[in-house]
This record gives structure tokens, C-alpha cells and sequence, in this order.
């Protein structure tokens, strides 16, 4: 038995594709500006792939991928509209794509991708069939493949819109400085298009992950240099901390950071302003979103700092 695992295990290392290289250095961009928010709401249409039958849903041939953009706009700082003017001034812009967990849809983060937004960030966040109970479900077992090809395939329409003349994101988009982000099943989906063999987008250069046990996610983890800031809640009774921190220290290649929320539960801390974590995971992530795709990598220093100097709610771990 343990001849034939080894056997087994040598012919899948022969069969992986290689990791992606590294991406190249972005040049320093502008941060700490506020902006105001836009949001924009378009539906893609993925002719090539259909969506599973699933209880009294028939199936379809295509998927059909509604998807919520936040957006940098013109207008008072902390205003927010739906599609508002976009800040073309200050772009082209970064673009975060955003995978939302099981049974919600990205309004569920409004607050969260609000803020990334203002931060000069274009975050764009697809509704997953099946998965967000949409049109049928939820479920993340049915289709569960789909929504890692779902996140590339919309980022393509969005790169498409960004070279056109489209009025929203008509040269707002700069297709040199995309990360990926998600909460939950969504941090899963995030961590494979960054960083699973056959499910990772070699456009993206770095992934935040949140409340998502890793070492449980399906696929095969490739170590390519693309940082990873992975956030953990030891309140969270569907990811086991320990378990979860001993995988990412076993497992995750350089640069990658994990931090632990203290007294924090699953889904509360990445989403609800109300959480005393909020803030901090608002702060630490648009650090390391302005060091990857701003180019300011001095901003690792400031979100490790930040982290250290509230021990009562974080610490790395």
C-alpha cells in the first residue's frame, strides 16, 4: 500500500502543470486618498458551461453570473451612489475580485468591499449559481468546480469592459494589479484561483483569505510567490483554529501571513461594523492590498504593526 502511494504521489507531481512565475514588481501608485463609492450591478452570461439540476431547478446551459462592482467615484469623500462617475483621475485602478460564502450574495460584505472600494480599489463580486442559493441551493458541493472558473471567466468581461468604451469601467481598470479576496467557502475559492494547480489565474498577483480552513479545501496547493494574508477567527465553529494554523505553517509558501482574531466569531469580524474586529481587518487588508498592488511594500510593516499593537482583538499566529 504505501509503494502504491508513493507511486500515486509521483504521477501526480509528473502530471501538475507548473506554477505561474512570479509577477513582476508594479511601480508606486497613489494611497491614502478617500474616495467616494460607486456601485454597479451587471449580469455576464458564460455560453460555454451550464449549471447543474439541483431540487426543483431544471438546470441551464449557461451560467448566468450577476455581479455587484464598488467602485472609486467622483463625488464627497464617503458618498456612496449607484453608478456614480467613476475616478478615472486617479486611475487606472486595482482590481479585487471578491467571493462571497455559502447561502449569501456579496451585499452580505457591502460594508467591508465599501471600504476597500474607498480605498481605491475596484472590487468586483460575483453571485455564484448554486452556491449563493441562487437559482437554486445553496449548495457547496454542486457546481462547487465551477466557481473557480466562474471568478476567471468574469474577470475576463470585466478586463473587456475595462478596454472598451463602457461608461463605468471604461479605462478605470489597470489589468497589471488584481488580487483576490473571499470569506468562508469564498476564501476557498480564492485561495484556488491563487494558488491551486489547474484552478489558478496566473493574472493574479495576491490573495486574502478570511475564516477559511485551508488545509480542508479540495485541490492541489502550488506554492508561486503571490502573497497570501490569511485570517482566522479562534471563535469560528466551522474552521478549527489549531488545526488551521498548523496547517498554514506546514503547507503555505513565502510571503504569506496568518493572524488569528481573538474572541472573534465566522462571519461578523469581515463584514458587520459593529464587530470590534471590523475595523482592524478594514485597516490590515487595505495595507496589504496597497502593498501588492500599489506597489508601497512598506505597508507590510504597517499592517504587521497593527496587528501587534492590538493584542486584545489579533495577533499572528
Amino acid at each position: 500500500m504505501a509503494a502504491s502511494l508513493a507511486a500515486s504521489a509521483a504521477f501526480l507531481a509528473g502530471c501538475l502543470p507548473p506554477p505561474p512565475p512570479p509577477p513582476d514588481p508594479v511601480s508606486p501608485t497613489g494611497i491614502g486618498v478617500v474616495h467616494a463609492v460607486g456601485i454597479h450591478h451587471v449580469t455576464f452570461v458564460d455560453t460555454t458551461r451550464s449549471t447543474s439540476a439541483l431540487d426543483t431547478f431544471l438546470g441551464a446551459p449557461s451560467r448566468t453570473i450577476p455581479t455587484t462592482i464598488w467602485y472609486p467615484a467622483t463625488g464627497a469623500d464617503g458618498a456612496t451612489g449607484t453608478d456614480l462617475a467613476p475616478d478615472r483621475a486617479h486611475g487606472p485602478l486595482p482590481i479585487v475580485m471578491f467571493a462571497h460564502g455559502y447561502g449569501v450574495t456579496p451585499d452580505f460584505y457591502n460594508a467591508l468591499l465599501t471600504q476597500w472600494a474607498g480605498a481605491g480599489y475596484v472590487v468586483v463580486a460575483p453571485t455564484y449559481p448554486i452556491l449563493s442559493g441562487q437559482p437554486a441551493g445553496p449548495s457547496d458541493t454542486v457546481d462547487w468546480d465551477a466557481t473557480f472558473t466562474d471568478t476567471s471567466f468574469v474577470l475576463t468581461q470585466v478586463l473587456a469592459l475595462g478596454a472598451s468604451s463602457d461608461p463605468i469601467l471604461g479605462g478605470t481598470v489597470d489589468p497589471q494589479r488584481i488580487a483576490v479576496a473571499g470569506h468562508s467557502d469564498g476564501g476557498a475559492i480564492a485561495f484556488g484561483v491563487g494558488f491551486q494547480a489547474w484552478r489558478q489565474d496566473p493574472r493574479v498577483r495576491a490573495a486574502i483569505v478570511m475564516a477559511s480552513d485551508l488545509g480542508e479545501v479540495d485541490g492541489v496547493y502550488q506554492a508561486n510567490w503571490r502573497p497570501l494574508l490569511h485570517f482566522l477567527s479562534d471563535q469560528d465553529p466551522y474552521n478549527p483554529y489549531d488545526d488551521s494554523i498548523a496547517w498554514d505553517h506546514a503547507h503555505l509558501g513565502i510571503p504569506a501571513w496568518t493572524f488569528g482574531l481573538v474572541g472573534a466569531a465566522h462571519a461578523s469580524p469581515y463584514r458587520d461594523p459593529s464587530d470590534p474586529h471590523f475595523g482592524l481587518v478594514v485597516t490590515t487588508t487595505i495595507d496589504f492590498l496597497d502593498a501588492t498592488l500599489k506597489g508601497h511594500t512598506e505597508r507590510w510593516d504597517a499592517m504587521s504593526a497593527a496587528i501587534d499593537a492590538n493584542p486584545s482583538l489579533a495577533g499572528a499566529v
